[in-house]
């Protein structure tokens, strides 16, 4: 029979979230890629460029497995004006992903969370998101963490050639 591990040998790890580093980059882009599959490559390179850069206005928090993996991420910005709001600006979800093995623990409650006090501590009293009409889970994850719905929108667009 194998002797037992002593307590020193054991090392619990537990997931964190943190600001984005640029060794990130790599986890990073594999998320988005799973968020939106339809964006190109480039695309997904240049919004990570602008993002990465040091602003007030515009951050990226990650959940970090406690290994250095990045399992999950949330992009945020500052917006002059959002639906619903009284606020003259609003933090914004632009964009949150978790991999599927790590949701439903609350990991995507602690990355709101985290949200929220980026933009506390930018001065800010709300923080805004949204969701494609059709993904319900992503509605039902809002509504879990506090968020209210204020306006269903269908866009259009026409070539005017």
């Amino acid at each position: 029979m194998p002797k037992p591990k002593s307590n020193s040998d054991k090392r619990v790890v537990v997931p964190r979230t943190r600001p984005a580093r640029a060794s990130d980059r790599t986890d990073w882009l594999r998320l988005r890629r799973a968020l939106w599959p339809d964006c190109s490559e480039a695309m997904h390179r240049l919004e990570m460029k602008q993002l990465a850069r040091p602003s007030r206005k515009a951050g990226v928090l990650v959940l970090d497995d406690g290994r250095g993996c990045v399992v999950g991420f949330i992009e945020l910005s500052i917006r002059g004006r959002v639906d619903g709001s009284t606020a003259p600006r609003v933090g914004y979800i632009e964009g949150w992903f978790i991999e599927p093995a790590f949701r439903r623990q609350g990991w995507g409650r602690r990355l709101v969370a985290a949200a929220g006090d980026w933009c506390r501590r930018r001065g800010l009293s709300e923080l805004a998101s949204d969701s494609e009409l059709a993904n319900r889970t992503g509605q039902a994850a809002h509504r879990a963490l506090g968020f209210r719905e204020t306006f269903r929108l269908v866009h259009f667009v026409k070539k005017v050639r």
